[in-house]
């Protein structure tokens, strides 16, 4: 169990209090976020289910996501649930929650009871669809998958003449949980200035479709659908731009722009300004007379070479290259090492973890890691506690109805 008090003190984000209500992915990322700069962030959990990314990848998901985190394990839609949560509520800056579109509005919950509580709260509301739209979308349940599906992003990855694929790994996920995390931090700033509490509506397919780089842009304007497998595995517009393979693996090549395209010519001993190549050529089009011999002496030079060395040839040019790493490749890889991109810390029963450490790197107020995953309801007495409930028996007769649970549950199979 862990008290405010006893949360180190650390961070830009030190006295903020986020409480999450959200499963798997989106929202706990978001709150993880606030938590590695300092926040006392808390996370609420069902006591009627489990949050599914406990047990996925041996557990070893949430001790990603929920670390730092403080565990309240509440049932909110009870009439005795409902009336602890509007008591946390009154002291916190920003509440976070993912569900499907409207769901605690219909538990009796919208933003304007909880604004009753605390006029400067910030509250932000994560669904696959949205909070409005066509209500037949509304109301669905959203994850990665289909979002990636209903986005358009799943229609972009793959190869041309083949399915649409899946993108690895929870892109969408991740892409709403930077978005909320922004988002929280912007109307945050606002009620300090201002004394009034904000809400946002973030649906997950829009903030997929936001970072698609303008392409529906195109489409509005031309008709263009940009075809699937784009750069997958070579490049639909410039010769030797994409995947190659090399001696046990393979690179991603990109030798574009005007200075880069010119090295990657010389570097090969092909003549630059020639009839083939001529200058001031940004990269060499896949309809031109050189493309044929320039994605050939590509071919020849990296199946003779490992990735590794393909890469640093390539890196001595100042064009960009890029060996293609697995985990097991990154895991010792000098360049992570250096940065100290590997982090440890200990669970809360004890055991060392290692993952990736926080990003970005605040020079003055830097992050830190002080605690693992919390278990089921690990801190419920402390958080109780704060909002002034104490009583011995009043607690025990919350878990006697199920309004509260605890176990040692913390992840896996």
């Amino acid at each position: 169990m862990v008290k405010h008090s006893d949360i180190p003190s650390f961070g830009l984000l030190r006295g903020v209090k986020v409480v999450v209500s959200a499963v798997s992915t989106a929202g706990p990322f978001a709150g993880q976020l606030f938590a590695e700069n300092g926040a006392d962030v808390i996370w609420l959990e069902s006591p009627k289910g489990i949050d599914p990314y406990r047990w996925t990848n041996d557990g070893w998901g949430v001790e990603n996501e929920h670390r730092n985190m403080r565990n309240l394990m509440i049932d909110v839609v009870q009439p005795e649930g409902r009336e602890l949560f509007l008591k946390l509520i009154a002291n916190t800056d920003i509440f976070l929650e993912a569900s499907r579109g409207g769901q605690w509005q219909k538990w009796g919950l919208p933003d304007e009871v909880l604004w009753q509580q605390n006029p400067r709260l910030v509250i932000g509301h994560m669904s696959g669809y949205g909070l409005t739209g066509d209500p037949s979308y509304v109301n669905r349940p959203g994850y990665d998958h289909t979002i990636s599906a209903f986005s358009g992003l799943m229609y972009l990855n793959g190869y041309e003449d083949g399915p649409p694929l899946y993108t690895q790994k929870f892109v969408t996920d991740y892409y709403a949980g930077l978005f909320a995390y922004g988002s929280s931090l912007a109307a945050y700033i606002n009620a300090l200035r201002t004394g009034e509490g904000e809400s946002f509506d973030l649906a997950q397919f829009e903030a997929s479709l936001r970072c698609q780089g303008g392409q529906f842009c195109l489409w509005f304007d031309k008709q263009y659908q940009v075809p699937r497998g784009f750069g997958a595995p070579r490049d639909i517009i410039s010769a030797g731009t994409g995947y190659f393979e090399c001696k046990g693996g393979g690179v991603y090549l990109f030798p574009n722009g005007v200075g880069p395209i010119k090295k990657t010519l010389e570097f090969f001993g092909l003549e630059y300004g020639s009839e083939l190549f001529p200058k001031g050529i940004p990269s060499v089009a896949l309809n031109s007379p050189g493309a044929e011999l320039f994605t050939q002496t590509v071919e020849k030079y990296c199946s003779e070479h490992t990735a590794q060395e393909v890469e640093d040839a390539f890196a001595v040019l100042g064009v960009p290259c890029a060996n293609i790493l697995s985990y097991e490749m990154m895991e010792n890889h000098p360049h992570y090492l250096a940065r100290n991109t590997w982090v440890e810390w200990e669970t809360v029963k004890g055991k060392t973890v290692k993952g990736s450490t926080a990003v970005p790197r605040f020079k003055n107020n830097p992050q830190q890691i002080w605690r693992g995953c919390p278990s089921q309801g690990m801190d419920n007495d402390d958080i109780l506690a704060e909002i002034g409930i104490s009583d011995e028996a009043e607690i025990a007769e919350l878990y006697e109805k199920g309004i509260l649970r605890k176990t040692d549950y913390v992840g896996g199979l």
